[in-house]
């Protein structure tokens, strides 16, 4: 008898701190941190970045005080990102080509993979990100900063879905050396190609063939992906309805001259 009343008293005193813990529960609230414009550092500044360390820090600390399951860590990071993403909203012009803008996508992309699931929100940023990539707007340059070592040529398995614009087995992808941008060109038009079911996207987590890597990469971009499409109009069940250019004796012709003006333009550097 006195074991089974124990046993109950324990389970009530769980249940008590599991709801005190939803209680008191610590809410990131911008008006109570302070906005990007009445914080000491200017936005991409030293002083920013260490800010948004503290912010981080602040918040798990606060949140640790109340939970029995330890996602303090995922509450913080996700105020992190909230707040990058609302300054870049407010100073979009401030990231090209800053001198701290790695800091800005590394410290972005670490939050992302501290919040564990990602939002349909978060996920449609990646567009906002991947209009940063510096890319050119001519696959002829490309080629040539490709041939530098400063992006790579890519599979774009999933970049050739029918299109009545363009030829899409004439679609040709690449990855900046880090992994974090990817650009769509068409071979025929030289441009690159921006709508909705074929448009390269940013990564939060560059793919990779080591497990952990690749992990991350189908956590936070391929299955959201798969779950939201690219843009909220456009599911990826309406991508995978369209018929596939990829494989057939056109792209495979067309990927092969690609590779082929890589090498040459290589040459012509050495």
């Amino acid at each position: 008898m006195l074991k089974k009343k124990t046993v109950i008293y324990t389970v009530i005193v769980i249940i008590m701190l599991f709801v005190l813990s939803n209680e008191y529960r610590t809410v990131w609230n911008p008006q109570l941190e302070g906005s990007s414009e009445n914080n000491n550092g200017a936005f991409l500044s030293s002083q920013y970045f260490h800010e948004l360390e503290q912010l981080y820090e602040r918040i798990r600390l606060n949140n640790e005080q109340w939970y029995i399951f330890d996602d303090a860590k995922q509450v913080a990071a996700k105020a992190v990102v909230d707040k990058m993403m609302e300054d870049l909203v407010k100073q979009p012009e401030a990231l090209m080509n800053h001198v701290n803008d790695h800091l800005f996508f590394e410290m972005f992309d670490e939050n992302i993979r501290r919040i564990g699931d990602i939002t349909q929100e978060i996920h449609y940023f990646r567009n906002v990100l991947n209009e940063y990539s510096g890319a050119p707007e001519r696959l002829t340059d490309m080629i040539e900063l490709t041939a530098q070592g400063k992006w790579r040529l890519f599979s774009a398995r999933f970049h050739r879905y029918h299109s009545e614009d363009m030829n899409a087995a004439l679609n040709v992808k690449f990855i900046s050396a880090d992994g974090r941008f990817e650009v769509v060109y068409n071979a025929e038009t030289e441009e690159l190609v921006t709508d909705a079911v074929n448009m390269g996207t940013y990564n939060y987590a560059p793919g990779s063939l080591h497990p952990l890597k690749y992990y991350r990469h189908y956590r936070y971009d391929v299955a959201p992906w798969k779950k939201w499409g690219n843009v909220e109009d456009v599911s990826y069940e309406d991508i995978m309805k369209l018929e596939s250019k990829h494989g057939t004796a056109e792209e495979k012709k067309n990927s092969s001259e690609i590779e082929e003006k890589i090498k040459q333009v290589k040459k012509q550097l050495q």
